[in-house]
Protein backbone atom coordinates (compact mmCIF):
# COMPACT_ATOMS: atom_id res chain seq x y z
CA UNK A 1 0.00 0.00 0.00
CA UNK A 2 1.10 3.71 -0.80
CA UNK A 3 2.43 5.52 1.66
CA UNK A 4 0.72 8.89 2.15
CA UNK A 5 2.77 12.07 2.13
CA UNK A 6 1.36 15.36 2.61
CA UNK A 7 3.60 18.47 1.19
CA UNK A 8 2.63 21.33 2.63
CA UNK A 9 4.39 24.51 1.13
CA UNK A 10 4.32 28.49 1.98
CA UNK A 11 3.70 29.43 -1.81
CA UNK A 12 4.28 33.37 -0.04
CA UNK A 13 7.59 32.71 1.52
CA UNK A 14 10.40 34.85 -0.68
CA UNK A 15 12.21 31.69 -1.49
CA UNK A 16 9.39 29.39 -2.91
CA UNK A 17 9.96 27.64 -6.08
CA UNK A 18 6.90 25.87 -7.93
CA UNK A 19 9.41 24.04 -9.62
CA UNK A 20 11.63 22.61 -7.15
CA UNK A 21 8.33 22.16 -5.22
CA UNK A 22 6.90 19.79 -8.55
CA UNK A 23 10.28 18.24 -8.77
CA UNK A 24 10.26 17.07 -5.20
CA UNK A 25 6.55 15.59 -5.41
CA UNK A 26 7.37 13.89 -8.40
CA UNK A 27 10.65 12.45 -6.71
CA UNK A 28 8.06 10.89 -4.49
CA UNK A 29 5.73 9.19 -6.66
CA UNK A 30 8.30 7.87 -8.17
CA UNK A 31 9.62 6.16 -4.92
CA UNK A 32 5.77 4.78 -4.86
CA UNK A 33 4.15 7.26 -2.57
CA UNK A 34 0.81 8.55 -2.69
CA UNK A 35 1.08 12.71 -2.43
CA UNK A 36 -1.29 15.78 -1.36
CA UNK A 37 0.20 19.20 -1.91
CA UNK A 38 -0.90 21.47 1.05
CA UNK A 39 -0.76 25.12 0.65
CA UNK A 40 -0.51 27.37 3.87
CA UNK A 41 0.37 31.15 4.87
CA UNK A 42 -0.97 33.94 5.67
CA UNK A 43 -4.71 33.87 5.46
CA UNK A 44 -4.53 30.05 4.93
CA UNK A 45 -4.75 27.63 7.49
CA UNK A 46 -2.91 24.61 7.45
CA UNK A 47 -5.51 21.30 7.47
CA UNK A 48 -3.76 18.29 7.88
CA UNK A 49 -4.68 15.01 6.02
CA UNK A 50 -6.77 12.58 8.00
CA UNK A 51 -4.91 9.96 6.13
CA UNK A 52 -1.34 11.50 6.00
CA UNK A 53 1.38 9.27 7.22
CA UNK A 54 4.54 11.29 6.72
CA UNK A 55 4.25 15.40 6.51
CA UNK A 56 7.28 17.08 4.73
CA UNK A 57 7.33 20.93 5.00
CA UNK A 58 8.99 22.38 2.04
CA UNK A 59 10.51 25.80 2.86
CA UNK A 60 12.77 27.67 5.31
CA UNK A 61 12.85 27.86 9.32
CA UNK A 62 10.01 29.91 9.24
CA UNK A 63 7.71 27.70 7.39
CA UNK A 64 9.02 24.51 9.67
CA UNK A 65 8.22 26.38 12.57
CA UNK A 66 4.39 27.21 11.51
CA UNK A 67 3.44 24.00 9.97
CA UNK A 68 5.24 22.10 13.12
CA UNK A 69 3.72 24.45 15.48
CA UNK A 70 0.07 23.27 14.24
CA UNK A 71 0.89 19.84 13.99
CA UNK A 72 1.67 19.42 17.42
CA UNK A 73 -0.98 21.49 18.27
CA UNK A 74 -2.93 18.95 16.35
CA UNK A 75 -2.52 15.76 19.03
CA UNK A 76 -1.67 13.35 15.52
CA UNK A 77 1.52 11.19 16.23
CA UNK A 78 2.64 12.05 12.95
CA UNK A 79 6.04 11.78 11.54
CA UNK A 80 7.40 15.04 9.73
CA UNK A 81 10.33 15.90 8.06
CA UNK A 82 11.90 19.37 6.29
CA UNK A 83 13.25 19.79 2.63
CA UNK A 84 14.90 23.31 2.45
CA UNK A 85 13.75 25.93 0.38
CA UNK A 86 14.34 28.96 2.73
CA UNK A 87 16.90 31.36 3.72
CA UNK A 88 18.99 30.26 5.87
CA UNK A 89 17.55 26.77 6.70
CA UNK A 90 19.19 26.19 9.89
CA UNK A 91 17.50 22.50 10.79
CA UNK A 92 18.87 21.58 7.30
CA UNK A 93 22.66 22.12 8.62
CA UNK A 94 22.18 20.42 11.65
CA UNK A 95 20.24 16.58 10.11
CA UNK A 96 22.10 17.33 6.94
CA UNK A 97 19.38 14.86 4.32
CA UNK A 98 20.13 15.14 1.17
CA UNK A 99 18.58 17.88 -1.10
CA UNK A 100 18.79 15.75 -4.51
CA UNK A 101 14.86 15.74 -4.73
CA UNK A 102 15.13 11.30 -5.70
CA UNK A 103 17.48 11.19 -2.90
CA UNK A 104 15.43 12.76 -0.62
CA UNK A 105 12.51 11.17 -1.14
CA UNK A 106 14.28 7.82 -0.59
CA UNK A 107 15.75 9.10 2.79
CA UNK A 108 12.39 10.33 4.04
CA UNK A 109 10.26 7.19 2.77
CA UNK A 110 13.16 4.63 4.38
CA UNK A 111 11.71 2.71 7.37
CA UNK A 112 14.47 4.48 9.68
CA UNK A 113 13.53 5.12 13.53
CA UNK A 114 12.34 8.52 14.11
CA UNK A 115 14.22 10.57 16.18
CA UNK A 116 12.36 12.78 19.06
CA UNK A 117 13.23 16.33 18.25
CA UNK A 118 12.07 18.65 21.23
CA UNK A 119 11.04 22.19 20.78
CA UNK A 120 11.13 24.91 23.12
CA UNK A 121 8.40 27.69 23.75
CA UNK A 122 8.54 31.57 24.16
CA UNK A 123 5.25 32.69 26.21
CA UNK A 124 4.15 29.26 24.88
CA UNK A 125 5.16 30.14 20.67
CA UNK A 126 6.78 27.25 19.83
CA UNK A 127 10.38 27.79 18.00
CA UNK A 128 13.10 24.58 17.30
CA UNK A 129 16.61 25.87 16.82
CA UNK A 130 17.31 29.68 18.28
CA UNK A 131 15.74 32.69 20.04
CA UNK A 132 17.94 36.18 20.98
CA UNK A 133 17.10 39.18 22.47
CA UNK A 134 19.50 41.99 21.51
CA UNK A 135 20.69 43.87 18.31
CA UNK A 136 20.30 41.25 16.00
CA UNK A 137 16.53 40.57 17.39
CA UNK A 138 15.99 44.49 16.48
CA UNK A 139 17.79 43.65 12.82
CA UNK A 140 15.22 41.31 12.18
CA UNK A 141 12.32 42.74 13.57
CA UNK A 142 12.85 46.13 11.73
CA UNK A 143 14.04 43.69 8.15
CA UNK A 144 12.74 44.79 4.57
CA UNK A 145 10.50 41.86 3.61
CA UNK A 146 10.85 43.34 -0.24
CA UNK A 147 14.38 42.83 0.16
CA UNK A 148 14.85 39.55 1.99
CA UNK A 149 12.98 37.89 -1.11
CA UNK A 150 15.51 39.82 -3.65
CA UNK A 151 18.70 39.04 -1.75
CA UNK A 152 17.63 36.63 1.01
CA UNK A 153 20.06 36.44 4.18
CA UNK A 154 21.95 39.29 2.66
CA UNK A 155 18.82 41.43 4.21
CA UNK A 156 19.89 40.43 7.80
CA UNK A 157 22.79 42.14 7.12
CA UNK A 158 21.55 45.51 5.61
CA UNK A 159 19.06 45.82 8.72
CA UNK A 160 22.08 45.45 11.06
CA UNK A 161 24.32 48.22 9.06
CA UNK A 162 20.77 50.20 9.72
CA UNK A 163 21.42 49.52 13.35
CA UNK A 164 24.78 50.36 13.60
CA UNK A 165 24.17 53.62 13.07
CA UNK A 166 22.04 54.39 15.71
CA UNK A 167 23.18 51.54 18.53
CA UNK A 168 20.88 50.49 21.25
CA UNK A 169 21.43 48.35 24.14
CA UNK A 170 18.60 46.67 26.12
CA UNK A 171 19.27 46.36 30.26
CA UNK A 172 18.10 43.33 30.85
CA UNK A 173 17.75 40.71 33.59
CA UNK A 174 17.93 36.57 32.89
CA UNK A 175 16.99 34.28 35.12
CA UNK A 176 17.81 30.79 34.26
CA UNK A 177 16.07 27.79 36.38
CA UNK A 178 15.78 30.71 39.38
CA UNK A 179 19.06 32.16 39.47
CA UNK A 180 19.68 35.96 37.95
CA UNK A 181 21.83 37.61 35.86
CA UNK A 182 22.53 41.07 34.20
CA UNK A 183 22.99 41.32 30.15
CA UNK A 184 22.29 43.47 27.48
CA UNK A 185 22.03 41.18 24.83
CA UNK A 186 21.29 36.86 25.15
CA UNK A 187 21.07 34.08 22.71
CA UNK A 188 19.53 30.47 23.30
CA UNK A 189 20.51 27.84 21.73
CA UNK A 190 17.78 25.08 20.69
CA UNK A 191 19.66 23.28 18.07
CA UNK A 192 23.12 23.68 17.38
CA UNK A 193 23.65 26.46 14.70
CA UNK A 194 22.82 30.39 14.89
CA UNK A 195 22.59 32.75 11.21
CA UNK A 196 23.62 30.02 9.28
CA UNK A 197 26.85 27.17 9.77
CA UNK A 198 27.95 28.84 12.81
CA UNK A 199 27.20 28.22 16.46
CA UNK A 200 28.05 29.59 20.02
CA UNK A 201 26.93 26.71 21.58
CA UNK A 202 28.10 23.56 19.80
CA UNK A 203 26.98 21.29 22.36
CA UNK A 204 23.43 22.22 22.08
CA UNK A 205 21.03 20.03 19.74
CA UNK A 206 17.77 19.53 18.51
CA UNK A 207 17.31 16.38 20.17
CA UNK A 208 18.32 17.80 23.69
CA UNK A 209 15.70 19.04 26.52
CA UNK A 210 18.01 21.57 27.56
CA UNK A 211 18.82 25.46 26.90
CA UNK A 212 21.94 26.29 25.73
CA UNK A 213 22.57 30.53 26.90
CA UNK A 214 25.21 32.82 25.77
CA UNK A 215 24.76 36.13 27.50
CA UNK A 216 26.85 39.44 26.77
CA UNK A 217 27.00 41.57 29.69
CA UNK A 218 27.88 44.51 27.60
CA UNK A 219 26.83 44.84 24.06
CA UNK A 220 28.38 48.03 22.58
CA UNK A 221 29.45 47.99 18.97
CA UNK A 222 32.45 46.26 19.83
CA UNK A 223 31.39 43.83 22.69
CA UNK A 224 28.84 43.14 19.51
CA UNK A 225 31.76 42.49 16.89
CA UNK A 226 34.25 40.39 19.30
CA UNK A 227 31.15 38.02 19.21
CA UNK A 228 30.64 37.34 15.62
CA UNK A 229 33.90 37.24 15.20
CA UNK A 230 34.35 34.09 17.47
CA UNK A 231 30.96 32.66 15.88
CA UNK A 232 32.80 32.86 12.10
CA UNK A 233 35.67 31.73 13.40
CA UNK A 234 34.79 28.59 15.49
CA UNK A 235 36.42 30.52 18.94
CA UNK A 236 33.28 31.98 20.56
CA UNK A 237 34.00 29.06 23.57
CA UNK A 238 37.18 30.92 24.23
CA UNK A 239 37.56 32.43 27.34
CA UNK A 240 35.34 36.06 27.66
CA UNK A 241 34.97 38.08 31.14
CA UNK A 242 32.09 39.92 28.78
CA UNK A 243 30.29 36.32 28.18
CA UNK A 244 27.69 34.42 30.88
CA UNK A 245 27.47 30.49 29.77
CA UNK A 246 24.23 28.48 30.93
CA UNK A 247 22.27 26.08 30.05
CA UNK A 248 19.04 25.41 31.61
CA UNK A 249 15.50 24.31 31.11
CA UNK A 250 13.31 27.89 31.77
CA UNK A 251 14.88 31.26 30.87
CA UNK A 252 12.80 34.43 31.92
CA UNK A 253 14.09 37.67 30.01
CA UNK A 254 13.03 40.73 31.47
CA UNK A 255 13.22 44.58 30.45
CA UNK A 256 11.72 47.69 30.79
CA UNK A 257 11.04 48.08 27.65
CA UNK A 258 9.12 45.95 24.80
CA UNK A 259 12.96 45.20 23.09
CA UNK A 260 11.84 42.33 20.52
CA UNK A 261 12.74 38.94 20.62
CA UNK A 262 13.54 36.39 17.62
CA UNK A 263 13.22 32.99 16.67
CA UNK A 264 14.28 30.52 14.07
CA UNK A 265 14.55 34.21 12.40
CA UNK A 266 11.50 35.28 12.71
CA UNK A 267 10.61 38.54 15.17
CA UNK A 268 7.96 36.15 17.90
CA UNK A 269 7.66 37.99 20.64
CA UNK A 270 8.30 41.07 22.60
CA UNK A 271 10.49 41.41 26.36
CA UNK A 272 9.51 40.39 29.27
CA UNK A 273 9.06 36.75 28.03
CA UNK A 274 9.64 33.02 29.55
CA UNK A 275 11.36 30.53 26.70
CA UNK A 276 11.25 27.22 28.42
CA UNK A 277 11.61 23.49 27.02
CA UNK A 278 8.06 22.20 25.84
CA UNK A 279 6.57 19.29 26.82
CA UNK A 280 5.51 17.94 23.45
CA UNK A 281 7.85 15.93 20.83
CA UNK A 282 7.91 15.84 17.17
CA UNK A 283 8.87 12.61 15.48
CA UNK A 284 11.48 13.90 12.82
CA UNK A 285 12.08 11.49 9.82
Amino acid sequence: MAVRVQLVVNPDAGRYHRDKVQALRDAFRRQGAAVTLTHFGPGRQLLIEDDAQLMVVVGGDGTFRHAATTLLASGRDLPLTFYPMGTINLLQLEVERPTAPDQFAHVALSKIKAEDHVPATINRETFYACASAGPDALAVATVSTRLKSWIGRYAYLVSMLRLVQHWRRPQLTIIADGRPYHCEAVYVAKGTYFAGPYSFAPEAARTSDRLYVLALKRATRLDYWHFLRGMLRGTILADAANYIRLDCKTLDILCSDPWPVQADGDPIATLPVRIQISDKRLRFH
